[in-house]
């Protein structure tokens, strides 16, 4: 049921979008900036709620503010809802988690591994965005991990995905092709972090 409300979300996001285009564009090409508190009010917003495709909304952002400001502006709202998510479910199913950890041994000892290496584990989940975003701050809250640890690692795991994101979005704003390299680069960075980890994990 979960798995359809967030694909559900997901074609709804890109139907209203598609729909709103011609509205997206003006907003975009408009020089006008006065609503920059309210724009980013509300990617905070689209960034903590599951299901929404993050990578689409930050492109947009990349489109009308730039590189620097919209990478900025990614990571800060992207950082701040995954904070409040944290602290939602640190404080209303933190028994949730101790009940789950006692009922499955093997969740017990995944459990037991990312506690043990919190820090390279919620960044390398960051980095490599094959787990939802939601999903890891839902799991940090209500497992209890340590916030400060939480917040630096989810900071420096987002710079790379939030930098292509307004890149992207930067360049086809501008009609230009150069996003397509950004993207491969990215992909090529992800592997050999996967890789990374893989000789590491097994060195263990």
């Amino acid at each position: 049921m979960i798995k359809w409300i967030i694909a559900s979300l997901n074609i709804a996001v890109m139907l209203a979008v598609f729909l709103n285009m011609d509205v997206l564009i003006d907003w975009i090409e408009q020089k006008e900036n006065s609503g920059f508190i309210v724009v980013f009010v509300l990617t905070v917003v689209l960034a903590a709620v599951p299901g929404i495709p993050f990578g689409l909304v930050g492109g947009l952002i990349g489109a009308k503010y730039g590189l620097l400001w919209g990478s900025m502006m990614n990571v800060a709202a992207s950082t701040l809802a995954a904070a409040l998510v944290y602290l939602l479910f640190r404080y209303l199913l933190n028994s949730l988690g101790t009940a789950l950890a006692e009922k499955n041994a093997s969740f017990r000892r995944m459990h037991e591994f990312i506690k043990h290496h919190t820090f390279w584990a919620l960044l390398i989940a960051r980095i490599i965005p094959v787990m939802p975003a939601a999903l890891i701050n839902l799991y940090a809250g209500v497992f209890g991990l340590p916030f400060k640890i939480f917040i630096l690692s989810t900071l420096l795991g987002k710079i790379p995905v939030m930098l292509v994101f307004a890149y992207v979005g930067a360049n086809m704003r501008s009609g230009s092709t150069n996003w397509m390299a950004a993207v491969a680069i990215y992909c090529l960075f992800l592997l050999m972090v996967y890789a990374g980890y893989q000789w590491r994990y097994k060195r263990i």
